[in-house]
């Protein structure tokens, strides 16, 4: 759990500020409120304000507006016993770039940005700009759905994103200096706003799931696209595959996978189909049967000819003579 090094924090909505002073004063400040990094400034002049605030049903709010800089979370930062907690942070201002297990997301302002502390991460804001974080413990951020942290990814949602304009929308009356501190209506719209964060972090997955979908579909057909103009190469290989693709070997062979099927079983099916459509076209018919062959990548006629009968159970010669 997070190291509560600021017992004297006021609760929501009313932010305290803090006058660290320097640079480290600050990063020491983020230090407690976020969690551990290491701060570098990006300017030879930086500016910085910071203010926070406890959240009634447990967490923290805050507000933080500098010029360029970088905070790296290392390995030795995050959360050692692998609970972690989720921040969400909204760009008000500025742009910039956030990292985590592997992924960058790039943020402009009006994006919500969503990573855990449990693993390392990397805040760039490359322009000056205005964050407001929210430090969630991930029961009170996912409710019932608690296993959502389990499977926990760094997601973001575009300013477009109907849930992300309504999280920011409710950022003001949330947070307003001139809020009414009515107990019980400042618990349940902090308790709204919780829950509007987790709907966005929620319809950002599904997002990016679909995206991931969608380059898997555009990926497969570019692959079967070039084994249909290539199915009379008889050197067509994996190889050349992931070559055209640019990808990998394996992720070449997790494409066919992924349609179930394997490289070899679909070359050579597809080979037979077109060989098969090619002995039933009359024009064709000055071709040999063994030329046939050799046009659709079979190197030797016999082979061919085995293939043939046992994927369509006749001989490539007696369906040519068959009645259509």
């Amino acid at each position: 759990m997070h190291h509560d090094t600021a017992p004297d924090l006021s609760f929501a909505p009313r932010f305290r500020s803090f006058y660290p002073g320097d640079v480290k004063g600050y990063s020491n400040a983020l230090d407690s409120l976020v969690y551990p990094g290491d701060l570098s400034v990006q300017c030879t002049n930086p500016s910085m304000s910071l203010e926070a605030c406890r959240l009634v049903g447990g967490g923290f709010a805050i507000s933080f507006t500098s010029t360029p800089l970088a905070v790296r979370h290392n390995t030795a930062h995050a959360c050692a016993s692998g609970a972690g907690d989720v921040l969400a942070m909204i760009a008000v201002e500025g742009e910039g770039t956030l990292d985590q297990a592997g992924r960058q997301m790039a943020f402009r302002k009006g994006d919500i940005t969503f990573r855990t502390t449990r693993l390392p991460s990397t805040c760039t804001l490359t322009a000056p700009g205005k964050l407001v974080m929210l430090r969630l413990p991930a029961d009170r951020c996912f409710g019932i759905y608690a296993d959502l942290h389990d499977s926990f990814m760094p997601s973001i949602a575009h300013a477009d994103s109907r849930l992300a304009k309504a999280a920011r929308e409710y950022l003001d009356p949330m947070f307003s200096a001139q809020a009414k501190l009515n107990p019980a209506m400042v618990s349940f719209s902090e308790q709204s706003f919780v829950s509007l964060l987790a709907a966005t972090y929620c319809e950002s997955v599904d997002e990016d799931a679909a995206a991931g979908k969608r380059h898997e579909r555009d990926r497969w057909q570019r692959l079967a696209a070039f084994i249909e103009a290539n199915l009379g190469d008889p050197e067509l290989s994996v190889d050349s595959i992931a070559k055209e693709l640019r990808i990998s070997r394996r992720l070449t062979h997790r494409l066919f996978e992924m349609q179930r099927t394997q490289y070899g079983t679909y070359l050579k099916a597809r080979r037979l189909e077109r060989a098969k459509d090619e002995l039933s076209n009359s024009r064709l018919d000055h071709l040999s049967v063994s030329e046939i062959a050799y046009r659709n990548g079979f190197g030797d006629a016999s082979h061919f000819s085995r293939c043939f009968r046992s994927q369509f159970g006749t001989p490539p010669g007696a369906y040519r003579k068959a009645p259509a």
